[in-house]
């Protein structure tokens, strides 16, 4: 036997105090009776003497030692070893979007952690505990944690997400532990069905009588003072005849509305249409009741960016940038030569052309055939290299996202220059999109200003890039990187990522998820980004150093997450599962508290009859 507390049997002291108290008080206590003839014939009949009067005194003393005794063991908290009677538990809790489903006044989720609390309750002291959250990305929210009472109040505090789940890598997390200790009693609290499981538990806590109807993949457009709309409608489990009802911006009237009859696991396409001039947004809900309420309505924003950007073109030749701007954007072009260049202001994006500027402007610049190093270009320069002939440009291979996007639509075949300039002490956040001989020759990134930089290690002029197929389609994927609109989309799906355009100027990136929290994005890099986590509305503001802007994207339901009857696939943890127990502890703190209560009944009824009783 162990004790949590010892401190706690300091209390003991408290037993010989009492017994001196009880040797030194006053053995006599005065009564005050009436002196009546009734009184004194009373005594002829009571002339025996009640046998416990004299023992009473030495019952209380004992119960009162006990009771001392008892509270001395309850704060030192005694706990005995019980040998191989523990065991380690692993957790994995489902915390997707149909989680969210009721059964009742209860949702799944809430179940869910019920059904962990139970176990944790049940499990012996001395156990250790294990919970992974599964959602868009499962996570280990503890780690063989041996104490009970945090393991249960850090499991209240979880909410559910509105994502999809990803059972592999959840998996990956409790194969790590059985392999660790192949004892691991692994539970997977769910609402899905699976094929194949092993060496785990399944604990599902979904109803067979679960319903749920479904509105996704929504889209609108505006044509001749109409707004038409179209949305997919699905009944999962039953047949049923659903009302969907359109509402304008921030209405609460329905503008239209219209039914469509479904079959049980059926999915429609639905249209409906209303007149108005202009609209910022558009809610298609489908009024009839269900189990799951994220996916009932779904919105669309008219994200028209706030954003407007003019282009400085400074060149002695600017045909065909300012060709290739006139077709591919409707922003002002100005062009200046060299010499009437004089560092003006207040543009969204300058060309350079066979010219270096004294010092880069607070904006997104294309550096072309700039012959000069510029401070904080982040790169340096090592002079023309001319070529004997003409050399091919090699195309980058990389798989990385801004690669991709960069050269969306780009062939790279069949492009010669006759010379170019060689670079060296790149930054490493640009991307190399054309390369000679292993040396950059057309890149893009972020410079020292923190704005996006363009540079071409070469005269257009003096290539066939301008004539080629992959000019335009390049042109174009670089515009939209050095002046982007701050919000690609304004629909997503809970789980997806929001990437943010961090554009010149910009000072702050506040978004609000439709629970009210705030989080601000990192505007250090040319890309912020966050995970939509949740169904609604996410409001992003803007911060720049010419105002203010604000954006509404919305993020729906995820489809897979609809599904009431929908299954799990396999949870199949790999190796050969044994049953070895760790000792564990027996606290008799609950055994304790009955024996103080009696004991303390016992002494109350003592002293009420040494107080009350005739002697």
């Amino acid at each position: 036997m162990t004790f949590m507390y010892p401190l706690g049997l300091i209390g003991l002291v408290g037993v010989p105090l009492l017994i001196l108290i009880y040797i030194l008080r006053s053995k006599y206590n005065e009564q005050t009776i009436a002196s009546t003839y009734l009184w004194t014939l009373s005594e002829k009949f009571f002339k025996r003497r009640n046998p416990l009067s004299g023992i009473t005194g030495i019952i209380s003393l004992v119960l009162q030692i006990l009771t001392v005794i008892t509270v001395s063991l309850l704060i030192a908290r005694p706990v005995f070893v019980v040998p191989a009677s523990a065991s380690e538990y692993c957790f994995v809790l489902d915390c997707s979007g149909s989680m969210n489903m009721k059964d009742g006044y209860k949702t799944y989720f809430e179940k869910g952690k019920d059904e962990i609390e139970d176990i944790i309750d049940d499990a012996r002291l001395g156990s250790t505990y294990t919970l992974i959250t599964l959602s868009g990305e499962s996570s280990v929210v503890y780690e063989r944690l041996s104490d009970k009472g945090l393991a249960v109040d850090m499991l209240k505090e979880l909410e559910c997400s509105d994502g999809s789940a990803d059972y592999s890598t959840a998996l990956s997390k409790v194969q790590k532990y059985f392999d660790e200790n192949t004892s691991t009693l692994v539970y997977l609290v769910t609402d899905k069905e699976f094929g194949s499981v092993n060496n785990a538990e399944i604990v599902n806590v979904s109803s067979q009588k679960a319903n749920n109807y479904a509105i996704s993949e929504a889209w609108g457009t505006l044509t001749n003072d109409t707004l038409y709309t179209g949305a997919t409608v699905t009944s999962y489990t039953s047949d049923a005849a659903l009302k969907v009802e359109l509402y304008i911006n921030d209405s609460d009237k329905a503008a239209a509305s219209t039914e469509i009859a479904l079959k049980a696991g059926e999915s429609l396409p639905v249209e409906i249409s209303a007149r108005t001039a202009s609209y910022d947004s558009f809610r298609l809900v489908i009024t009839n009741k269900d189990d799951l309420s994220i996916d009932n309505e779904i919105v669309n924003y008219n994200l028209n960016s706030e954003a407007s950007y003019s282009i400085l073109i400074v060149s002695e030749t600017p045909f065909f940038y300012q060709a290739v701007f006139d077709a591919l954007t409707d922003s002002a072009v100005d062009v200046v030569s060299p010499d009437e260049y004089n560092g003006q202001s207040g543009y969204g994006l300058y060309v350079f052309h066979s010219y270096t500027p004294d010092q880069l402007p607070d904006a997104a610049v294309w550096l072309i055939n700039s012959g000069e190093s510029v401070d904080n270009s982040g790169f340096g320069q090592r002079g023309v290299v001319e070529l004997d002939m003409p050399g091919e440009l090699v195309k980058s291979n990389s798989t990385s996202t801004k690669s991709r996007e960069l050269l969306a639509g780009v062939s790279g075949r069949d492009i010669y220059i006759s010379e170019y300039i060689k670079y060296s002490g790149m930054y490493a956040q640009f991307t190399t999109l054309f390369s000679y001989d292993s040396n950059p020759v057309i890149f893009a990134g972020v410079n020292a200003l923190g704005n996006r930089e363009v540079v071409f290690g070469f005269d257009i002029h003096k290539s066939d890039m301008a004539l080629s197929t992959d000019f335009v389609p390049l042109a174009s994927n670089l515009l939209k990187y050095s002046c982007p609109s701050i919000v690609d989309s304004a629909s997503y799906v809970s789980g997806d990522e929001l990437r943010i355009n961090i554009t010149a100027n910009i000072e702050s990136v506040k978004v609000t998820s439709p629970d009210g929290e705030e989080k601000y994005i990192d505007t250090s890099s040319d890309v912020g980004s966050m995970t939509l986590d949740k169904v609604g509305t996410y409001n992003i503001k803007v911060v720049a150093s010419d105002g203010e802007k604000n954006y509404d994207v919305y993020a729906a339901a995820p489809v897979s997450e609809s599904d009431p009857t929908a299954m799990g696939g396999d949870f199949s943890v790999m190796g050969e599962m044994t049953f070895e127990k760790t000792d564990g502890q027996y606290d008799p703190i609950v055994l304790l508290f009955i024996l103080l209560a009696v004991v303390f009944c016992a002494d109350w009824m003592v002293y009420c009859y040494e107080k009350y009783q005739l002697r």
